[in-house]
């Protein structure tokens, strides 16, 4: 991780992890003080949530054998389409444009070796 002076890798992922640990008990504490039950999910909104979690970890699961390509499109597709609820003429054109966009900036400006599976 390294020093405060000398900072490695992790020093950015670790102070942000640390000032979002410090928010949320800010957040939690707030709410706790002023005594009025407020539940933190309301009917089925935990859903959404899980299902982004879900859907990210087989993103991470997928991308090496299928490709950066091809699995940002599926994964655009489906959580515009399950989780969003967009139409899906504007899902589909958001889909093959964040994901131009994205192999452009990091497969082809910044050379980022981003994995290509079936488009090798």
């Amino acid at each position: 991780m390294g020093s405060f002076r000398h900072p490695g890798v992790c020093f950015l992922p670790f102070g942000l992890c640390i000032i979002l640990i410090v928010f949320s008990l800010a957040l939690i504490v707030s709410r706790w003080k002023k005594g009025t039950p407020v539940p933190f999910w309301s009917r089925r909104t935990w859903l959404k949530p899980l299902l982004g979690a879900v859907l990210l970890g087989l993103y991470a699961l997928v991308i090496e054998t299928l490709g950066f390509p091809l699995t940002t499109f599926a994964f655009l597709l489906v959580w515009m389409g399950v989780i969003e609820r967009i139409h899906w003429l504007k899902m589909l054109s958001i889909s093959i444009g964040v994901t131009v966009v994205l192999y452009l900036i990091f497969g082809f400006f910044l050379e980022v070796p981003v994995p290509m599976g079936f488009f090798k």
